[in-house]
């Protein structure tokens, strides 16, 4: 049987997350070792490593931080183990109220149809932080 390739695995996550609300579905392809890395500058930044580590600390993103929290991606490219996405990150803070819209690249790591990494790299951490001040 062969794995899932790259761009499936990460397509199918996107569509659970932002097309279905479904982190169950968006987690799917991850594992114990799996890992995902936020910006050190936001208030729930670091290295979250398993899925359970990684679906509580989307979780509490979503929760905690963001209303209308969505992921416009425009372009994806990819190759055998690594897939990029690039988009648009718009969002509003839950305690300041205030609308951020900046781009954002998530650069995803799979390897045998299983995710070993994802990490977002913002363009503009300083808007999103004020946001959430």
């Amino acid at each position: 049987m062969t794995s899932k390739s790259a761009r499936q695995v990460v397509d199918e996550a996107y569509t659970a997350l932002f097309g279905r609300g479904d982190l169950e579905g968006f987690l799917a392809d991850f594992d114990e070792n799996s890992e995902m890395i936020e910006a050190a500058s936001l208030p729930y930044g670091g290295a979250y490593r398993g899925k359970n580590a990684i679906g509580a600390a989307i979780q509490r993103v979503i929760s905690e931080y963001w209303n209308d929290f969505a992921y416009d991606i425009e372009s994806i490219v990819y190759g055998d183990e690594y897939v990029m996405a690039y988009g648009r990150f718009s969002a509003t803070g839950k305690k300041s109220g205030k609308k951020v819209s900046f781009p954002l690249t998530e650069v995803w790591r799979i390897r045998d149809g299983r995710v070993t990494l994802v990490h977002p790299v913002y363009g503009d951490t300083k808007q999103a932080a004020e946001a959430l001040a």
